[in-house]
């Protein structure tokens, strides 16, 4: 008897072992009572997906630059779970018009969390939402209806374990303190709100520069949902925000997408409503930029959403300013209610949102409401589209190449008027006729018309115009075949040549520090040149053999991909021949980026990604009480990044001019100005006057503030192309993506590298107040003192990493000016 006790006794144990536990039981401690690490949400999930083996699975789709797991739980129909491939692919042919929709396949929804990990509600609600909708009797365990849920707990594992340890290290009060003074409610240095890098992935979904947008981007584009839910929080001052989204709207979101939004809309309403939730909507977060979380997915046809609930600096609990107290507990659970009333939603509505997803697509195969048919750029330019065309990519955008010459009338994108042009076999054709043509029309069309100006982030990207490249808009459909994809052939040298040149990109640094450490000499031309039927702008780099062989080189340039030409003979063509000083000697660059809590975090970041990801190096990253303690001569280069003026002590100012009279370069940024004490060259703001401030009524005054707006635009610089810091522009104008806080005049004793003339061109959004001031301002400049240079941006050329013209101002700051 007491045997089989024992026996029943264990298998009681097992079988409580095996059921599915709740967060609350397998955290050990109720959701919202303390902040949930990274590594716990993803243990939860595969926990679930144990528990629920016929319709859950977790599947891990890449890691964080800090080495954190990034994964989805797909959430389906038990007869549907091991067929999901298959699901995936019917689903993917129907949106490229191969296939009809069928009423079988089911509704595939998506929700996101903590894509800034300082809103922490969001996670601690995914958990919640997933165990009631798969608990027994949880809302998808008996549905009749076909769905896949996509839920991803954690977008940005980075950031939300910076913020959940930075708040644990300065919360000394059980249960969180309320006071919104004490120190728990205020991040350190270190933001949760950005990755790694310090950058807002709820901006990057266009741009894709970082390694968690681009891993979550490839899921989300193999399956492509018909909605996407974005979970935030934002100031602990306000209630819930939840659709309809505030204008501005891009104008060619379809009214079926508008419908189902007010749809879903009254569903929040009603669940607010009945727990007495203050809630508003219509306000604030609008569908017009398209890198965020809710318009890229409207752009690729699903109902894209934002979900606003106040909690950003609530900590545990925090005392508003009308006197009540928003706890976690409270803001979780909004969150929480809100994802399962969402999911019933979906199901309730699953032929509506269907419909609207696939009609969305044929719309845009067949009936692309693009203000232009087609897209062109000549094959002179294919050369200098290859970020262009990865961009594209990246994004679902198919690309062709004409299949036959025509003359059409077209609009410049570099000219910005409508003129003749001549289309060749062989031109690259964007066609507007695809699943991906709103996104096309987002990126490509003309700068778009607010309808709404009170948006809160930039209003122009075109990508023609951010790139420099010459394209054309054609409204008539032009037919194509498909491109010719080109590989990497590895190159052979010729041990007779005198010299190999190659064209500078954003590896050229590195490489060129590589060749010097094996021997070589790297030399720039400072005036075109050109050897052999070959004409050379200035800034291309060659490689001159002091002694021995070239393979190294080889080995060298077949291992970073860069092509290399071999010159016979040291005598030019016309200009400069190979032994003139106007080949100048590159040096190895050494380069310092001053760190400081009071500098752009973002901006740091931004340097950090470009310089280390993108150009290869490794900088030192110095803080600012360390600068003046170090030797500063082992630096070719030092980089202040924008930030608070403060000024430099006398002696620490005696020895920045000392080290770039002895040849050192100070690359200033923005307000970094205040570094330099010298008054006669100092730059000076301009005075950005308000004389309405007094008369504005307050009704009108949220309006009037924006009237003063300078950022978030494209304007148009006259730049000195001749000079080495424009090496590569190779024309008198370029595209700034104006960032900028202020407007400074053009000083006597400073270079001008870029500036606007009287009459600036701007596309986008520019308040009416500060417009006229824009013209005749400096945007980029050069000081030489002794044998080095004060070199300044006045604006910032790595903004998001998103690919500009201007980025090469940048690198050729570190390539060519310490030489």
């Amino acid at each position: 008897m007491k045997f089989l006790l024992s026996v029943f006794a264990c298998l009681f144990s097992f079988m409580g072992m095996a059921q599915l536990k709740s967060p609350d039981e397998f955290l050990g401690y109720p959701l919202g009572t303390r902040f949930t690490y990274h590594y716990q949400l993803v243990d939860y999930c595969k926990h679930v997906a144990s528990q629920r083996p016929s319709m859950a699975r977790w599947q891990s789709y890449g890691k964080t630059n800090e080495g954190r797991e990034l994964g989805i739980l797909t959430l389906t129909n038990p007869h549907l779970l091991a067929k999901l491939d298959e699901v995936k692919s019917i689903h993917q042919q129907v949106i490229e018009g191969k296939i009809q929709p069928s009423n079988e396949l089911p509704v595939i929804i998506n929700l996101s969390f903590n894509v800034h990990g300082n809103e922490a509600a969001g996670s601690e609600a995914a958990l919640g939402a997933i165990y009631d909708l798969v608990k027994d009797g949880g809302l998808l365990m008996n549905s009749s209806k076909d769905f896949v849920v996509l839920m991803d707990p954690c977008i940005n594992p980075d950031g939300r374990d910076a913020y959940v340890t930075q708040f644990n290290r300065r919360n000394f009060t059980a249960g969180g303190n309320a006071d919104p003074n004490d120190q728990e409610h205020f991040e350190g240095s270190t933001s949760g709100r950005y990755n790694h890098f310090s950058f807002d992935l709820n901006r990057d979904w266009v741009w894709q520069t970082q390694v968690e947008s681009k891993q979550r981007l490839a899921f989300f584009q193999s399956w492509l949902p018909m909605l996407h839910a974005d979970f935030h929080e934002q100031s602990f001052q306000h209630s819930y925000y939840f659709p309809p989204a505030a204008k501005p709207y891009l104008k060619f979101i379809s009214n079926s997408t508008l419908a189902l939004q007010s749809s879903v809309g009254q569903s929040f309403a009603k669940l607010f409503d009945q727990n007495k939730w203050p809630y508003f909507t219509s306000e604030i977060y609008d569908l017009f930029y398209p890198g965020y979380g809710d318009t890229y997915p409207v752009l690729n046809g699903a109902l894209g959403m934002t979900l606003e609930q106040g909690g950003i600096r609530g900590g545990l609990q925090a005392q508003k300013s009308n006197g009540d107290t928003i706890r976690f507990v409270d803001r979780v659970r909004h969150h929480r209610a809100l994802a399962v009333n969402l999911v019933e939603w979906s199901l309730s509505n699953n032929e509506q949102v269907k419909a609207s997803f696939y009609q969305n697509h044929a719309n845009a195969r067949n009936t692309p409401t693009n203000l232009y048919k087609s897209y062109v750029i000549p094959q002179a330019d294919i050369g200098k589209s290859a970020e262009l065309i990865r961009l594209l990519k990246s994004n679902r955008i198919q690309l062709s190449q004409v299949d036959k010459d025509g003359t059409f009338n077209a609009f410049s994108f570099q000219d910005q008027k409508n003129q003749v042009y001549k289309a060749s076999s062989g031109d690259l054709l964007i066609s507007a006729y695809q699943s991906a043509a709103p996104m096309i029309q987002a990126l490509l069309d003309p700068t778009p018309v607010l309808e709404d100006s009170l948006t809160y982030d930039i209003t122009a990207w075109n990508l023609f115009q951010l790139h420099g490249i010459r394209a054309y808009g054609i409204k008539e459909r032009l037919t194509g075949v498909d491109c010719k994809e080109s590989s990497w052939l590895n190159q052979s040298i010729d041990e007779a040549h005198v010299a190999y040149v190659f064209k500078s990109d954003a590896k050229s640094i590195q490489f060129a520090n590589t060749l010097i450490s094996k021997g070589y000499l790297v030399v720039f031309n400072d005036k075109q040149v050109r050897f052999e039927g070959t004409d050379y702008a200035p800034g291309y780099l060659w490689v001159l053999k002091k002694r021995g062989s070239w393979e190294p080189l080889a080995e060298a340039a077949n291992s970073a991909h860069i092509a290399l030409k071999g010159i016979r003979s040291y005598r030019s063509e016309s200009g400069a021949d190979l032994g003139s000083t106007h080949f100048i000697q590159v040096k190895t660059s050494r380069i310092a980026v001053v760190v400081d809590p009071s500098f752009d975090v973002n901006q740091q970041g931004e340097l950090a990604y470009h310089l280390t990801k993108n150009m290869l190096l490794k900088p030192s990253f110095v803080p600012l009480t360390q600068l003046f303690r170090a030797n500063l001569s082992d630096y070719s280069h030092i980089i202040i990044p924008n930030g608070k003026s403060a000024e430099l002590a006398k002696s620490q100012q005696t020895l920045l001019d000392d080290y770039v009279k002895k040849g050192g370069q100070v690359i200033l940024f923005e307000k970094a100005t205040s570094f330099i004490s010298d008054k006669e060259i100092a730059l000076f703001e301009k005075e950005l006057k308000d004389s309405l401030v007094n008369q504005t009524p307050y009704e009108d005054s949220e309006r009037h503030e924006i009237s003063k707006t300078l950022t978030g635009n494209l304007l148009v610089g006259q730049v000195e192309k001749s000079h080495p810091l424009a090496f590569g522009i190779n024309q008198d104008q370029i595209i700034i993506l104006n960032q900028a806080e202020r407007l400074i005049k053009p000083h006597t004793q400073w270079k001008s590298i870029v500036k606007t003339n009287s009459s600036a061109q701007i596309y986008g959004f520019v308040g009416n107040q500060v417009k006229k001031q824009v013209n005749n301002s400096l945007w980029m400049a050069n000081y030489g003192l002794g044998a080095g240079n004060y070199i300044w941006f006045g604006f910032n050329p790595l903004f998001r990493a998103i690919p500009t013209q201007s980025i090469k101002l940048f690198e050729n700051a570190l390539l060519y000016h310490a030489n």
